[in-house]
Parts: structure tokens; sequence; C-alpha cells
């Protein structure tokens, strides 16, 4: 019994010592080393075996060799020194033991031939780097030498009979056979076994992905229905604020509903920084350049921070190159979001002094521009070891001396992945306790090579005549529907409208919807995405799909709060003309109204003006017909420029160049007309018809002739109805101008 388990015992410790040579976790080549080195134990134990059996005398030298193996497996595997016991037993096989059994056991006409082969071949599977090709040559070289050797001085080789010749052959073949066989054998059994893992791992992979796409669209998910839980309530709170702000005679409230304003806007930006981040983050952020106004850009940045920087009794000063041109096309969102970014920085980190945004240019050639944007603050500015750190996410500086100013940490990062997606720069200088600058430099195209004037002089005049909230434009006639299941946000809709005097109906479902379009002829119906049972866009396919009722072919526009990246797209995909996102900007919501009515049906404010009884008007009271005020900001408020302006744009041979070449077909000189008209209408305030210039523009350029068909009697009539307004008013300038001067 004792006996049985001894002999279990050494089984299991053989059994061990294999596994060790073959584990896992050893790499191919060290397995690949230890199997020949074993092969070659065995062989050459054969080998002398046999020699033994036959009486022939080689048994001596393959001894020798079968005790280097062991030394060479020893230095391999306890030792750990596989590189040395590989070199070790292939310069001792190739050079000493296999040359002299080659002049030993019969030279050419011997099995010699036959381990020679291996011992080079050896040379290549268990020696690594330029050790292996050194111990090759020299080998090569040894054999090449023993054959010679033998061609001239056969003398030196001892032969063997033939029975010991055609014996010692065989088992050669035999032995290296076996050999060969074990380490083809061996190899394709590792790479079977590696391709079942790498086919697991890819399997594994694709589960991994799956899982992945599963919670990416998991948080798409959460995100939109965190951006409409969030931002529905918002719409109500600062569309009910709006209407405080318009109707509020009382400045102590006024000055709450504005603080209210900030508030919610604050909130605003904390959100959008969250999407932005998530966006940017999944590759989903695009870049969608337009056409824009400077003045507009400059204007909106000084807006959306002068309340919170007065709130710190800080100045803000706008600083701009009268010279830079008036209109020029990017993405002005991301533009304006990262002035805002670092406008909203600047006020949080400086307690006393000034802030100061400044915008140059550097232009590159005719239509292209490099748009300098910097703003610099007086505040408690960045250490140097800070600066390598500022734009990384959720990453707040000099945290504990801050740790009251509110905030994410991700404006500048996401400030740094916007300006590198439009191609441009961003950089910082900053002394510590002393304050910071930020520049962006960012290219542009150039629309309108016009000087924009100096900013801050045309906004204090600006600001002197400007007064409080005024509807734009008014349609009594027109007919809308507004369409939320939440009771406030209907409210919040018809206070935006109500001084547009527009008829508005409004339903609390998708159902309640279709039944009112079957009743009466809407102009717009505004649709909420998000409701119970029926949402936004089944009611539209609905719609869409229901035949024989008024309102075929009238534009749906989505309110939604959902303002992830590609929502919009999506929206206009499935059908609907527009899209607004809540919280719903009165001038957007008005913007958008006055477009997409019939023109018919739409009175602008400044008509109505016109039409009303008045005492003797001024050159740009008699203009109201235009948007002087945008006209003025083009000249740099040089009424004198503005008239000269006004009396190039009555060229004629315009007017007839849109008429040739509509009735000629040729769209694309078509194309470039209105494309004349678009802009020289947007230089003088004309902007109502450089819309539909825009618009006839894009038709051709996308080959829509059924628009500019549908369009183009429209667009005519209405610019030389301008075009006669403007001169009427000029004649009858001149001729008070000649009356005084006769006079």
């Amino acid at each position: 019994m004792k006996h049985m388990e001894d002999k279990g015992g050494r089984l299991r410790r053989v059994k061990d010592s294999f596994s060790f040579l073959f584990r896992e976790e050893a790499d191919i080549q060290f397995k690949l080393l230890n199997l020949i080195l074993i092969a070659a134990i065995v062989g050459g134990g054969c080998s002398c075996l046999i020699s033994v059996a036959m009486g022939t005398s080689g048994n001596i030298v393959t001894g020798i060799m079968v005790v280097l193996l062991l030394v060479s497996l020893w230095l391999v595997n306890v030792k750990n020194k596989p590189q040395f016991g590989g070199i070790l037993i292939a310069c001792l096989a190739n050079m000493v033991l296999f040359p002299v059994m080659y002049f030993y056991e019969g030279g050419m006409h011997s099995g010699m031939p036959v381990w020679m082969l291996l011992g080079l071949t050896f040379c290549f599977l268990i020696i690594h780097g330029k050790a292996c090709y050194i111990v090759f040559a020299l080998s090569a070289l040894i054999v090449a030498g023993c054959i010679i050797m033998e061609l001239y001085h056969p003398e030196y080789v001892y032969h063997l009979d033939e029975q010991t010749i055609g014996i010692d052959v065989i088992q050669s073949i035999i032995i290296a056979a076996c050999v060969f066989g074990a380490i083809f054998k061996f190899q394709s059994s590792t790479f079977g076994k590696q391709r079942d893992h790498l086919i697991k791992q890819d399997e594994q992979v694709r589960l991994t992905m799956e899982e992945l796409k599963k919670a990416n669209q998991a948080k798409s998910d959460f995100l939109a229905n965190m951006s409409h839980e969030i931002r529905t309530p918002i719409n109500a709170v600062l569309g009910m604020n709006e209407m405080v702000i318009r109707e509020s005679s009382d400045e102590e409230i006024s000055k709450y509903a504005q603080n209210i304003e900030s508030a919610g806007q604050n909130l605003l930006s904390l959100i959008n920084d969250i999407l932005d981040f998530s966006k940017i983050e999944s590759g989903k952020m695009e870049i969608l350049p337009v056409e824009y106004e400077v003045s507009s850009l400059l204007n909106d940045s000084y807006n959306m921070i002068s309340m919170r920087a007065e709130e710190k009794n800080l100045k803000v000063k706008v600083e701009n190159d009268s010279t830079i041109p008036s209109h020029l096309m990017g993405d002005e969102v991301r533009i304006r979001q990262c002035i805002s970014n670092l406008l909203t920085n600047a006020v949080k980190y400086t307690k006393r002094g000034s802030i100061t945004l400044s915008l140059n240019w550097e232009r590159i050639d005719k239509d292209s521009m490099v748009l300098k944007i910097s703003v610099a603050d007086t505040g408690i500015g960045i250490t140097p070891e800070n600066q390598e750190k500022l734009f990384s996410t959720f990453q707040r500086v000099d945290e504990k001396r801050n740790r009251s100013i509110e905030g994410t940490g991700l404006g500048l990062a996401i400030t740094r992945q916007f300006v590198n997606l439009m191609g441009g720069d961003i950089s910082l200088e900053s002394e510590y306790g002393k304050g910071s600058t930020f520049r962006m430099d960012i290219p542009q195209k150039i629309i309108l090579d016009i000087p924009m004037g100096d900013f801050s002089e045309k906004y204090a005049r600006w600001k002197e005549k400007s007064g409080k909230y005024h509807e734009s434009f008014q349609a009594p006639n027109a007919s809308v529907l507004v369409v939320d299941d939440v009771e406030m946000n209907l409210e919040v809709i018809k206070g935006l409208l109500k001084n547009t005097k527009i008829q508005i109906d409004t339903a609390s479902s998708g159902e309640q919807c279709l039944e009112m379009i079957q009743k009466k002829k809407y102009h717009i119906i505004f649709m909420d995405h998000m409701m119970p049972e029926m949402d936004g866009v089944e009611a539209l396919h609905e719609i869409q799909r229901m035949k024989n009722h008024p309102n075929t072919g009238t534009p749906v526009i989505v309110l939604t709060a959902n303002a992830i990246m590609g929502a919009e797209e999506q929206y206009l995909e499935q059908g609907f003309k527009a899209y607004l996102a809540k919280p719903v900007r009165s001038n957007e919501l008005e913007r958008l109204t006055y477009d997409l009515l019939p023109d018919d049906l739409v009175i602008r404010t400044m008509d109505i003006k016109e039409n009303m009884p008045q005492q003797e008007q001024s050159f740009l009271q008699k203009l109201s017909f235009l948007d002087t005020k945008s006209g003025m900001l083009y000249c740099s408020e040089d009424e004198e420029l503005y008239r000269k302006m006004l009396q190039s744009y009555l060229d004629p041979k315009r007017y007839a160049a849109v008429i040739e070449m509509y009735e000629k077909e040729d769209w694309y000189n078509y194309q470039i007309q209105v494309h004349a008209v678009k802009s020289s209408s947007l230089s003088v305030g004309a902007k109502h018809l450089s819309l539909q210039a825009k618009r006839l523009e894009t038709a051709a350029r996308d080959k829509d002739i059924e628009y500019i068909k549908g369009h183009n009697e429209s667009f005519l009539r209405n610019y030389q109805e301008i075009f006669s307004k403007i001169d009427a008013v000029l004649r009858e300038e001149k001729n008070v101008t000649e009356t005084e001067v006769r006079d």
C-alpha cells in the first residue's frame, strides 16, 4: 500500500513538473524551447539505447549530448535563463558534438546530415534576436567546413559498414521526424488554443460592445428625459417671468424679475454644459456655420453677462477693431457660447475691477479671416501649475480658495473643444493675484466686407433710443394652434404672442389636436413632443396621414425641451417644419412665427406706425418700413453714408437681372443675382426681403425649382415695393433740400 502511495506521489510530481514546463502563463518561445530540449533528450536517449543494442560506439558522444541537454533544461527552467540555455545547447551541439560525430560516425554516408539540419533549424526556434543569426551563421560555416573537409580529405572520416550506416540513417530520420512532428503538433495545438481564445475574446468584445451601446443609448435617453423634465418647468418659470418684465411698471418688481431671469439662465447654462460635454465625449458634436452679424454677436455676449457683473459692481468694457467686416460665416452659436463661458468665468473669479471683451481680426485672404477674441479680467489670476490643468474636465483650480464659487468645472474644457472643432486655438496669460487674459483665434469666412464700426458707441446710442419690449409685427387675421399637455406652457406661448394679436387656440393632447384641425384652418401649429398617450411625433404623422382636412400643408413646429445633440435634425426628418427648444425665447418665437405666416396676414409694427397720423418726420422716420437701426449700424451711425448706401441700392439693373435669369431658367446665375439682393437688402435694413432672397438662393443651389416658381413673384413684388418706397423717400428728401436752398 505504501509502495503504491509512493508511486502515485512520484507520478504526481512528474506530472506537476511537466505541467510547469508548459504552464499557461509562459510564452510560446519558452514552451517551444522546453519541448525541443525534451524531444532531443528523449531522442538522444533512444539513440544511445539503439547504439548499445547494435554494438556501435556513437553512444558515448550521444550520451554527452544528452547530459548537455539536461543542463540546458535546468538553466532554462530553474535558473530562468532561456536565452542562455538556447545559445549553450545550439553552440555545443552545432559547433562541437555534431562535427565530432560527423567525422566519427561516417560523415555524409550516415545520419549526421539530418542531425546537422536539425541543429541549424533549432537556431531559429530557440534563440532570440541578433544572437540567433550569429549562432546560425557560425553553425552553417562549421557544417560547410565539415562537408568540404570530407570532400578533399576523406581519410579523416571514419567509414562505417553498410549495415551500421543503414541503421544510423534510419534512426536519425525517425528521430528527426519525431522531433519535427512534436514541434509542429505543439505549434498547431498552441495556435488552435490561441484561435479559440481569440474567438472567445471576440465574442466577449461583441457582447461588451452591445452592452456599451445599450448603456450609451440609456445615457442618451436619460439626457433627453433629463433635458425635458428640467427644461419644462424652467420654460414655464422664464415664460411667466417674461410676462412680468413686459407688463410690470413697478421698478422694484422689474428688478426682481430680472434677477429671476438671471438665475434661470444660469441654471440653463449648467444643464447645457452637461449636455454639451456628453455630445463632445460621444464624438457627436457638429459645427454648423451660418451667416451672422458681428455686432449682434457682441451685443448678445454683452447682454448675457452685464447683469451678473453689475451685481458685483464690476465694469464690463467692450472693445473692437472698427474695421472688422460686419457679416461673417461661422458657428455663431458655439462662438457665442465660448465667449459666454469665458465671461462667466471672469465674473466668477473677479471681486473688483473690470472685465474687457475685445474683438480684433487678421485677414487671411479676400474671403477669409481670423477672428481674434480676448477676455481679460482683474481677478485672482492663476498659478503656473494650475494653468496646465485648467482645461481639464470637471477641474476647478485653487478649490480651497474658491470653494464658494459655483460651477461644474466643464466650461473651459468645453470651450477648448469647441475652439478646436472650429479649427482655432485658445491660449491663456495670467499672473497670480493680478488677473487673466484668455485669447481665442477662430477662422471665419467674410460675407459682407463693410466695417462694423465702434460697437461701444453704437450700443450706447442704441440703448438711449430703446425702450421696453414691443412686438415686431401684428397678425390679427392669423390663427395658430398650440398643443401641450402642460397648462402653464400653453399660457406662456399665449402670453409671448399676445401683443401680436394672433388668434391662438390651444389643445392639451395629440387627440384633441386631431379633432380641432378637422374643423378649422390654422396657419401654424406649435406641437409639444413629450405628451402622454399620443406624443407630438405620433400626432404629426397622423396629421400627415389624414386626408380631406383644412390643415394639409400647415407648417408644424415642434416645441420641445429635448436639447441634446442631433435632436433638431431628428425632428426635421420626422416632418416638422421647424424646431423651437424650451425654454422658448420670445424673440425666437416671434421671428419664427413671422417667417412662417403668409405675407398677406402680417403687418409689421413699422407699417402700423407709418399709417398713423404723425408730426413732421425725420429722414429715418420716413424709412420706417426698413430696419433703420440695422442699416445705420452698417454705416457706423453715419446718416449721410446711409443715404449713399440707399442710393446705391436703387440699381434697376439688379432687379432686371433677376427677372432675366428667371425667364431664361438659368438657375446658376439666378442664384448669384438673388445672393446679391440678399446681401444688399440686409445692409440697408430690408430684412424681410433679404430673408426671401436667402430662401430663393438656397432653393436655386438645391435645384428646388418648384419652390422658386412658387415664391419668385412674391419676392419681386416685395422687392419692387421697397425699391419704390426708398426711391420716393430719397426724392422727397431731395426736393426738400432743393426748396430749402432756394429759400
